[in-house]
């Protein structure tokens, strides 16, 4: 399984780990939370509960930045922001979000790399804060229990795969191990047999 020093500060600092990991994308870190859900290590509820938290949060942040552009202030983080996504990522996430209204904010959800480019985009169309709440919301809670269960399937089928290689090593010992004691006992009884005629 999952050992060594990051097992530990995970380990140690989970919720933690698991808030900051996943208040922006965060699947890895909501899989490494299922996993270590089914190792007994986290309590499932408590883990769709922070990462939904999170991802609320990290959401309602960008779009807040994304509605200070369409206000005009320019707020500088998002002007970083926007220069790091691209505007051509922005404007493909305008058409998404134009022509999908407030289910664009809950798919948006489930495309990996484009969580905060949707809630800018949402925020700078100017999509009213109740709305991109209630769909962020489902959304968020919908991805936090579909990945994290993901995550402890992962871990179910990780530990049948190392039972599966543990069976697959007994046999292949068995394989091995078989003819060599067949051909030792063969060998044995060969000696006996001639001590016995001479």
């Amino acid at each position: 399984m999952i050992r060594g020093w990051r097992h530990q500060y995970f380990i140690e600092y989970r919720y933690l780990v698991i808030f900051l990991g996943t208040f922006v994308e965060g699947e890895v870190v909501l899989i490494v939370g299922g996993f270590l859900v089914y190792e007994g290590h986290l309590n499932f509820a408590v883990l769709v509960l922070i990462a939904t938290l999170a991802a609320i949060i990290g959401d309602n942040f960008f779009f807040w930045l994304g509605r200070s552009q369409r206000v005009g202030v320019k707020h500088p983080l998002a002007d970083r922001l926007l220069h790091f996504i691209g505007e051509h990522r922005l404007f493909k996430g305008e058409e998404f979000v134009r022509r999908h209204g407030g289910k664009s904010v809950f798919l948006i959800r489930f495309l990996y790399g484009l969580r905060f480019a949707g809630a800018m985009t949402a925020g700078y169309l100017g999509m009213g804060l109740g709305r991109f709440f209630l769909f962020n919301l489902s959304g968020s809670l919908t991805w936090a229990l579909i990945i994290g269960r993901l995550g402890y399937l992962f871990g179910q089928s990780l530990e049948a795969v190392a039972q599966g290689v543990r069976l697959a090593q007994i046999g292949l010992f068995l394989l091995v191990a078989g003819p060599v004691a067949i051909y030792l006992i063969n060998s044995k009884r060969k000696k006996k047999a001639r001590k016995e005629t001479a």
